[in-house]
């Protein structure tokens, strides 16, 4: 019978952490630009000249999050499920992560202003609350790993009682 298991190699794994930290630093970074940061142009105050770079910057690293999302909910999340393992951290983070892709799917394309301000507060909520999330399930994870490894050790090596 073979082994199930969850672990991200750990190549890909510091991939993910990276594409991760380039989208939450470039998606907060082009928020404060577009909302607090204006410069005087030739014509009067115009958008910030680094507003533009940073939101290229952070789209490509979405994009490759979502390239990794779907390799994760091929071979870790089906993992991570039949071993009955952190369920509820892993729910709220697919949910966090397929929020963030409608959302930004709804940034790009929706026309009205009015529903676009409440799509960008909810952008913004779960692209800020995500590596938190996603940290929160990486301790679980490592304490997780350290309690089987202890139970284990424990049963392999019996004490001897008088």
């Amino acid at each position: 019978m073979a082994v199930i298991t969850s672990r991200i190699p750990v190549f890909y794994r510091r991939f993910l952490y990276t594409i991760t930290a380039a989208s939450w630093l470039t998606g907060l970074m082009f928020f404060v630009l577009s909302r607090w940061f204006m410069v005087e142009g030739e014509f009067g105050p115009e958008k910030h000249p680094w507003q533009f770079p940073t939101l290229m910057v952070h789209g490509a690293s979405a994009f490759l999050m979502m390239i990794s999302y779907g390799a994760l909910l091929i071979s870790h999340v089906p993992a991570g499920w039949r071993l009955n393992r952190l369920r509820y951290l892993g729910i709220a983070l697919i949910s966090l992560v397929a929020l963030q892709i409608i959302t930004a799917w709804l940034l790009y394309y929706l026309g009205n202003e009015t529903v676009r301000e409440i799509v960008v507060w909810c952008h913004l909520a779960a692209g800020f609350a995500l590596p938190f999330v996603l940290g929160a399930h990486i301790l679980a994870g490592i304490r997780h790993r350290a309690r089987r490894k202890k139970a284990v050790t424990a049963r392999a090596w019996p004490v001897n009682r008088p």
